[in-house]
């Protein structure tokens, strides 16, 4: 039970991370989002890069952004069915997560807002956790 939670969950991120990059390979001159007043305290917009804004570098860059993004997300997601236990996802579901979770803590630092503080936070435990299990397969293989 608790392993088809977690897959699920798994499958979860990868989805809304797939439609943070969609969007932001879709429409990379799109505006920021709005946020509630109480987060006016924030200086980075939400929704866009603050590094790829700040240093000037345009619709190409928010792109290549955005597809890092739809990477980790489209990794994660095949991460998370393979964690199910899905055809040939099963036997890659270690180096898909690490590898869909590592891309995504840079997507989240070059968007860093804090709305995306569980990102990081889901990241960093998919890394911390599987990174143990996945170097000694790899050493393995």
């Amino acid at each position: 039970m608790l392993h088809s939670i977690i897959g699920g969950f798994l499958v979860l991120h990868g989805l809304i991370t797939s439609f943070i990059g969609f969007g932001a390979v879709s429409n990379p001159n799109a505006a920021a989002m709005a946020v509630p007043a109480w987060m006016a305290w924030w200086p980075g917009p939400f929704g866009r890069s603050w590094a790829i804004d700040a240093l000037g570098l345009g619709s190409g860059a928010a792109i290549v952004g955005g597809l890092i993004w739809l990477a980790a997300g489209l990794s994660l997601f095949a991460g998370g069915l393979g964690w199910l236990g899905v055809g040939p996802l099963e036997e890659q579901r270690l180096p898909l997560l690490v590898g869909g979770a590592a891309l995504g803590l840079v997507a989240v630092g070059l968007y860093f807002h804090p709305f995306y503080l569980a990102a990081v936070l889901i990241d960093v435990a998919i890394v911390g956790l599987l990174w143990g299990q996945f170097a000694p397969a790899r050493a393995g293989a």
